[in-house]
């Protein structure tokens, strides 16, 4: 008995889907339907079924009764026979997590678009998408997604779960195709771009390849899809079963003749490294919380910062490990990781397990206090998943790494997932050592990482420094889009906060000189320790002059380099963590 559900592209330039959902057997008391109020790998109750417009419900050819229950619940008038529902559902968020429908695209993720009929959670799910005419879009539309497909525009999944975790794209897209281990990958690239195919392939091929070998060759999906928009502006990506949605700029796709890889260029192939290595490191092994997710909730788990921090540690590693990257153009990726880091005054606040467990609330909702009060388990969790690869190296005279922990963890808890100290015991067995004190500091406390000395061990040096370039040492950032530069955030226990500026205010002038954007920035930046000026702001459109003494600064900005003189036993660790040899 299966669920069938009918996508139609109803109106396009009303950005609307109908929906037609048809069940055999609806309970006899009344049928309840639901829709998720968020999407697996974004963790913020999102309320999708907010775009819902309209629902009406037909048995035997007869209008029945459906009302709502609360936000996402809807129940139906008791029937006999089959029941039909129908609704429209309004699409034009253009991101990863929602559904979006225009003349040039249709894209959508089965969280916002496919009601569950509750009690059927494990039937056999069919899709049926109706074909869009040509002669409304920009271009030929073709359809790619990773539901197994067993006809034109007609799809199954074996449970409502699966149904919601396979995006589908409906676009004039570019399409290619390589293959990994006898394994067919996809790409379908949307939007206006001048992409190097050949060379993306090949470069997409280097790192499935290197994702795959890394987990041993033990491949949990039988096909891939990499969907990718390209806009003027954008960047994100989500992870599903056996596929990912990606976004990018133009700019960040390689062009023929382009010749050594960019920093653009270099950003997707991370991107794309982040949410390929997501099929076995959340999608598969994942939070054993997470195996019985409620999606009309927050699900709660301190471990964020092993799935997302260690992917991101990964992402980029496994870059230079495959040597798409230079030793120097990875140690400059990984410095500007650190420099965010450093800049948030939060991770003296929030542990890296609060950071997890508060995601809810704090990370997806970030407010102008955020860089002061919460810090981020991606980039943090990525500085100590770096720190813990050496820890571990260190005491096993380089024979284990951090490599053999997520292989660990893939063997022996990939059906049953991981508890919240499941990776720190995992860690004292490979060592043979009890590392709670270090977890007690560095995961549950904020006791700053010892940066500086994990490098060391690897012939790295890593300098902390002044950085001409903005003003988070003085403890401003500012947007200059206006007509005056504004203030955006205030950091805690600055020269900044201490004075009395402000988010929201505007500043005119810095001693008496009008000055905006780099100029003033290179003017506030030429003082000194215990030197005064006068800054002028409008603040609720009052002109007012504050007197700032410069205070003392720690700098946040780092710079990483590989040392050049090293004894053969450094020079050993260096290589071995850089290309694992």
């Amino acid at each position: 008995m299966a669920i069938r559900y009918t996508v139609t592209a109803k109106n396009l330039h009303a950005h609307l889907f109908e929906v037609e959902l048809k069940l055999q057997n609806p309970n006899p008391l009344g049928q309840v339907f639901s829709l998720p109020s968020w999407i697996p790998g974004s963790y913020l109750i999102r309320d999708f079924a907010k775009n819902i417009v309209s629902v009406k419900a037909n048995s035997a050819g007869q209008l029945i009764p459906i009302k709502k229950l609360d936000k996402n619940h809807w129940i139906a008038n008791p029937c006999s026979d089959e029941i039909t529902l129908k609704y429209e559902v309004y699409a034009f968020d253009l991101s990863v997590r929602s559904a979006y429908l225009t003349n040039e695209r249709a894209f959508f993720n089965g969280t916002s678009m496919f009601l569950l009929p509750l009690g059927f959670e494990d039937e056999l799910c069919e899709l049926c998408i109706t074909p869009v005419n040509s002669a409304q879009t920009m271009g030929d539309w073709s359809c790619a997604t990773g539901l197994k497909k067993v006809a034109e525009f007609n799809f199954e999944a074996p449970n409502y779960q699966d149904l919601i975790d396979h995006p589908v794209e409906m676009a004039d897209f570019t399409l290619f195709d390589f293959e990994v281990q006898g394994v067919e990958h996809q790409m379908a690239i949307t939007g206006m771009h001048k992409a190097d195919v050949a060379r993306l392939k090949q470069d997409l091929k280097t790192i499935c390849q290197h994702h795959i070998s890394f987990f041993n060759n033990d491949i949990p999906f039988d096909d891939y899809l990499f969907l990718t928009l390209v806009k003027t502006k954008g960047y994100g990506g989500l992870e599903h079963k056996n596929s990912t949605s990606l976004i990018c700029s133009r700019k960040e796709l390689p062009i023929e003749g382009m010749g050594e890889i960019t920093k653009d260029y270099t950003r997707f192939l991370a991107l794309c490294s982040h949410e390929y290595f997501h099929s076995w490191w959340v999608k598969k092994i994942k939070p054993a919380s997470f195996h019985q997710l409620d999606l009309c909730r927050e699900n709660y788990t301190e471990q964020l910062w092993i799935f997302e921090g260690f992917t991101s540690y990964y992402d980029e590693l496994s870059l230079l490990r495959t040597k798409l990257l230079t030793p120097e153009q990875y140690l400059d990726l990984f410095a500007q990781t650190i420099t965010r880091v450093q800049k948030s005054r939060g991770r003296l606040t929030q542990s890296l397990a609060e950071s997890s467990y508060e995601t809810w609330t704090k990370f997806y909702q970030q407010d102008e206090n955020a860089a002061n009060a919460i810090v981020s388990y991606y980039t943090k969790g990525a500085l100590l998943a770096f720190v813990l690869d050496i820890k571990i190296r260190k005491q096993t005279q380089d024979a284990k790494s951090l490599d053999d922990v997520l292989r660990h963890a893939w063997v022996h808890y990939r059906d049953t997932g991981l508890e919240n100290n499941t990776i720190q015991l995992i860690v004292n067995e490979l060592i043979d050592d009890d590392l709670t004190a270090f977890f007690d500091d560095y995961l549950y406390g904020v006791k700053e990482l010892p940066l500086q000395l994990s490098f060391a061990y690897v012939g790295v040096k890593c300098e902390f420094i002044a950085h001409s370039e903005d003003l988070s040492d003085f403890g401003l950032t500012i947007n200059t889009q206006g007509d005056y530069s504004q203030i955006v955030q205030v950091f805690a226990d600055t020269t900044a906060q201490n004075a009395g500026l402000y988010v929201g205010d505007k500043i005119v002038s810095v001693n008496y000189q009008q000055l905006k954007d780099k100029a003033l920035i290179a003017e506030i930046n030429k003082f000194g320790l215990g030197e005064v000026i006068k800054i002028g702001v409008l603040r609720d459109e009052l002109l007012l002059e504050i007197p700032v003494m410069i205070g003392k600064t720690t700098p946040t900005f780092c710079k990483l380099s590989l040392n050049t003189e090293l004894d053969d036993k450094t020079l050993k660790q260096q290589q071995k963590w850089l290309y694992q040899e």
